[in-house]
């Protein structure tokens, strides 16, 4: 057990705990000598596919796929988790390799938050179904990816290294250039189509193991990368203000005459504008205690 984390044996022991639970039910289930119900069914097909997910999150965050087989297997039999186990002999985890399909994952919700703040919305405005999704699809991908983050242990050099937060952003902002109307209309099609049930319950059972998303180390949240994508949309497509030549000729004058040009401090917003952070300043626990 000293070779794990803290974090991973939180992910063990809710995984561990979990199967025990279902198997509890199971035997409940036998012993009351009573032909399970639909609805029992359901609800034990259930728990097994969230208890897969559970496991599936922990090996996408660096715990051991033998820990993970060891704990699941524990559980199967009934047994609780004990701090006392001793773990199995596992083999190194490619970290590497884990922060590279993290990296895609976070590319892949660049390319979503870019293409659902293109200047054009393509859904109905009296059918907000496919919005819906696809706000539904990028909050979740979000929050697994952070909270896979997390799990792994992802700091602050790895971040700015894998997924730096100029080039996060760069991403996203030229996910719709040189996309056609009818282009980006079939893409925010298919981003509100995905299947994201496996994401969703990783992320719904890493919340209940105390996982929480930690925003120093991930990209923007949501909202704060399309607001800004949007209001960047906006500046480039605002029209040319219309220019006067006699006017602008009245106004240089006028400002001459005031000796304003040369009084000038470099303090003006709007010579300097202020820069988006996305972010965020109050630290975020990770990790429930």
């Amino acid at each position: 057990m000293a070779n794990a984390t803290a974090v991973q044996k939180r992910i063990l022991k809710a995984l561990q705990n979990f199967a025990a639970d279902s198997h509890t039910l199971l035997q409940q289930q036998r012993s009351s000598g009573a032909h399970p119900t639909q609805e029992w069914t359901n609800e034990f097909d259930n728990r097994a596919r969230l208890q897969g997910a559970l496991a599936e999150a922990a090996t996408a965050g660096g715990v051991p796929i033998e820990w993970v087989s060891q704990a699941s297997e524990r559980g199967a039999k009934g047994i609780g988790w004990n701090t006392n186990l001793f773990l199995r002999p596992a083999a190194p985890i490619d970290r590497d390799g884990l922060l590279a399909r993290l990296g895609a994952d976070w590319d892949r919700l660049a390319r979503f938050c870019g293409i659902y703040a293109a200047p054009s919305r393509f859904t109905p405005t009296e059918d907000l179904r496919p919005r819906d999704a696809v706000e539904d699809v990028i909050s979740t991908v979000w929050r697994r990816s952070a909270q896979i983050g997390v799990l792994l242990g992802v700091d602050g050099t790895e971040a700015d290294q894998h997924w730096p937060h100029q080039g996060w952003m760069e991403t996203a902002t030229s996910a719709a250039a040189a996309v056609t109307r009818d282009q980006l209309a079939r893409q925010w099609s298919e981003i509100a189509a995905t299947d994201i049930t496996g994401y969703a319950s990783q992320s719904i059972m890493l919340g209940r193991a105390g996982i929480r998303p930690d925003p120093r180390f991930a990209p923007p949240e949501p909202d704060a990368a399309l607001s800004e994508l949007e209001r960047v949309n906006t500046l480039q497509t605002a029209p040319p203000v219309p220019f006067s030549d006699a006017a602008g000729m009245r106004i240089d004058a006028a400002v001459d005459a005031t000796g304003a040009p040369h009084a000038h401090t470099g303090d003006d917003p709007l010579m300097n504008p202020p820069t988006f952070s996305h972010r965020p300043t109050p630290p975020a626990p990770g990790v429930e205690p």
